[in-house]
């Protein structure tokens, strides 16, 4: 369980939930309206910081941040599941499994984890790198119009 302070959800958890959600769908050949999906990433990060109290074992958490935050995205930017779903897996399988693998390391030989964790502007500090990443790939992605699939093909037929 993650007490995550009140900074720590507003420069950490909603710029990456924003930013997660459109890499995602900006990947998938959408170009959703900002100002819905800056609504979305503020309910999905605090709803984040409600999820990540729950007693659940580890990695439960995660799961559930993702259902929720497909759902959210569904709802905020009325898009079908086909079209929604994954884009939003994509960014998290992004985001999770290439990014935070790659930068984690390199920052904890700089700063220990517990220094992190125990000092909510050196968390806020240590997040800005890695979003900043994420925001260059997403306007480069945006500039070239690269995608790695298209996704609105399942809007055609419904």
């Amino acid at each position: 369980m993650d007490v995550m302070p009140w900074q720590v959800v507003v420069f950490i958890s909603i710029p990456e939930a924003f930013l997660i959600m459109l890499m995602g769908l900006v990947l998938t050949s959408l170009k959703p309206d900002l100002k819905r999906l800056a609504i979305a990433a503020v309910i999905q990060a605090v709803g984040s910081f409600f999820i990540r109290q729950l007693n659940f074992p580890y990695g439960v958490h995660i799961l559930i941040q993702l259902v929720t935050m497909v759902g959210i995205a569904k709802y905020c930017l009325r898009y079908r599941w086909p079209v929604v779903t994954p884009g939003i897996l994509l960014g998290a399988a992004i985001f999770s499994g290439i990014l935070d693998q790659l930068y984690m390391p390199l920052l904890l030989r700089i700063v220990p984890l517990e220094v992190i964790l125990s000092n909510t502007w050196i968390r806020v500090l240590a997040a800005m790198p890695e979003q900043a990443v994420m925001l260059i790939f997403i306007l480069i992605c945006y500039k070239y119009n690269l995608k790695i699939f298209d996704v609105t093909v399942f809007e055609e037929g419904m």
